[in-house]
Parts: C-alpha cells; structure tokens; sequence
C-alpha cells in the first residue's frame, strides 16, 4: 500500500513539474518582456506558503497539479503601463507562447536523457554468427550461434564491422558453390569447417553466394553528443505521430475510448513507474510534447486561442476590448473545465472497474 502512494506521488509529482515548467515558461518571458505579473504558482488551491519580492506573489499550493502565472490586466482594462493588455502585440505574441515553447523544451531534455541513459544502438556488426538460417549450409554443416569467425580461406578475421564485411566479401568471391574454409572459436576450441555457399537470387537480378548466417551485432549505449543529435530527428517523429492521432480523434473520432484526464494519466504513470525509471521518462515525454500540442490548439482559454485572437488583432490592426476575449476565454474554462469533469468521471469508472491497475 505505501509502495503504490508513493508511486501515485511519483506520478502527480510528474505532472506538476510538466505543468509548472509550462507556466514558468509565460513567467520568464513575461518578465523579460517588462509584462507586470500579480502572482507565480506552483500548485492550486489553498496556500501552503508563498512571499512577495519586487511586487510578485509567489506560492506553494496544496494541489500540486500545475500550477499558473497571473499577468496584470490580462483579460481586463488596467490602466498601469505594466499590464498585459497595454503591451505590444509581439510582446503579448511571444509570452503565451512561451508555455507550449517550455513545454517542448523539457520535452527535447528528457529525450536526450532517454536516450543516452537506456538508449541501445546496435550499428557495430561482429564476425560472430548471430543466427543460422534454416536449412542453410552453415546449418547443415554444424555451425552455432556464438562462433566466432577466426579466418576465411586461410586470411585471418579481424573483429568489429570491418571484419565481418571481410568475411562475408570473402565467402562471396567464390565460383558457384565452392566450398569456403571457416576456422572459428568455439568457447576454448578451435574448428575448421568446409562449406559450400548456396547460389541465391540477391533480388536486384543477380546472384549471391550465402552459407546461411545473421552476424550478431555489439550493443552500446549512446554518447551525450550522439543522444544530442539524434533527439531532433525522434521528438520531430513522435510529434508527427501525435498530430496524426489529433487529426483521426478530431475527424475520425479513433482513439476517443482511449481518451484519459488527469485520474487516467496518474494511474498509467505509477503504473508504468514500477517498470522503471526509463518508462517515467517515456511518459514524462509523452505528456509534455502532448501538453505543448495541445495548448497550441486554437481554441478559446487555451494558449492558442490567444495567439488567435492576437493574430486577428494584427489584421484588424485594431485591439480587442480585453473584457469581450475575457468573456470568451471565461466561456472556453467553463467547456474545459466540464470537459475534464467527465474525463475524471471515466477515469473513475475504468478505474474501478479494473481498467487501471493501482
């Protein structure tokens, strides 16, 4: 029972931390952007403790879910030249979206994480038979997995991928099916082998000479400089997945059953939690990617519906009264905020019905 509280912790913990950095995102560039900020938070409900420095309220709350960045006249007239409703369009622009960008960011972090910490490449081949295709003259001729190729007609293997492409270019030099002569070690012996290739089509219209193995191949994990340059290219594809998913549960209604709130996502990650820390950071990639998608969406109380409604503002040329996109953005919380009622209604049910596994 303290083991699955503490893997619950774990998982709030987790969210609170994609959620916080969100804010802290509006937060940094808010301020470097002279914006005039009422209060930081971390958490939400009652106050657990907070101080005040050069005007800014910042707080620990007791529902450590998130957290939020309150702006001075933010969907309000305000008449301090500080508030967020007198600021230049690209300033307004660049703070909101600051959040999903932070979001994204944190995103990039744990993949290099992932990917250098548990990350396996396998892009070393070794002369070591990995596999024997069946019914193949290595096969029939009494070679195992785990022989390590010593020689090949007499010229000596050396290890790494330059000697298996040795060997197999060797065996492949022959005429039709002469035989190859293979020295291999085996544990503390030594054998020799003669074994005649098979002629197999190489499927470009010619023909290759094969005696029917796999070469095993060397694990290692990434270096931080490897991790580093492959992270663009992964987050880049993960995120082009999940806009194809967006794109089917909005047009196609697929994956709707799958759908979970907040009581769902905790329940996955303590789940996941007890796999390891690996499957934490997946999940903590996941989500944060996930959050900075989703808040770019142009809907209203969202980040991107603000980035919207400032867009049109720069075709109008002409400011909306921050009462009137307030009113709307007060409308699109009370949509979310039934939204996410029934999200944790269904993850309540699932849960108790066994869909979770607490």
């Amino acid at each position: 029972m303290i083991t699955n509280t503490l893997y619950v912790l774990l998982a709030i913990l987790m969210l609170g931390i994609i959620v916080t950095v969100h804010e802290f995102g509006h937060y940094v560039v808010g301020r470097a952007c002279g914006i005039g900020i009422k209060e930081f938070s971390v958490g939400f409900g009652p106050r657990i403790f907070g101080w005040e420095r050069k005007g800014i309220k910042y707080s620990l709350r007791c529902i450590p879910l998130g957290g939020y960045c309150a702006f001075v006249g933010e969907d309000e007239r305000n008449d301090d030249p500080r508030a967020m409703s007198n600021q230049p369009v690209w300033k307004r622009f660049l703070t909101v979206l600051a959040g999903p960008f932070m979001n994204f960011v944190l995103a990039f972090i744990v993949c290099v994480s992932m990917l250098a910490g548990y990350y396996q490449t396998t892009d070393e081949i070794l002369p070591v038979v990995g596999q024997l295709i069946e019914g193949m003259p290595a096969q029939e001729a009494g070679l195992q997995p785990g022989d390590r190729i010593l020689a090949v007609n007499g010229s000596e293997i050396p290890d790494g991928t330059a000697g298996a492409e040795h060997a197999s270019a060797l065996i492949q030099s022959g005429e039709g099916s002469a035989p190859v002569s293979l020295r291999v070690q085996r544990g503390e012996e030594t054998l020799d082998f003669d074994i005649a290739p098979r002629v197999v089509d190489d499927g470009r219209g010619g023909s290759v000479r094969q005696i029917g193995i796999y070469y095993s191949y060397r694990e290692r994990r990434l270096t931080f400089g490897e991790a580093l340059r492959e992270a663009p290219g992964y987050t880049a594809e993960v995120m082009g997945m999940m806009l194809d998913s967006l794109r089917r549960l909005i047009f196609k209604g697929e994956g709707l059953e799958d759908t979970a709130g907040t009581v769902g996502i905790i329940a996955v990650v303590s789940q996941q939690a007890r796999q390891g820390f690996q499957n934490v950071l997946w999940l903590m990639f996941i989500i944060s990617l996930n959050l900075g998608i989703m808040n770019l969406l142009p809907l209203p109380a969202l980040d991107g519906g603000r980035l919207l409604f400032l867009i049109i503002e720069t075709i109008r040329r002409k400011p909306i009264p921050p009462e009137k996109e307030g009113l709307v953005h007060g409308i699109g919380m009370v949509l979310l905020l039934g939204l996410f009622v029934v999200l944790t209604y269904h993850d309540i049910v699932k849960l108790i019905s066994g869909g979770f596994n607490m």
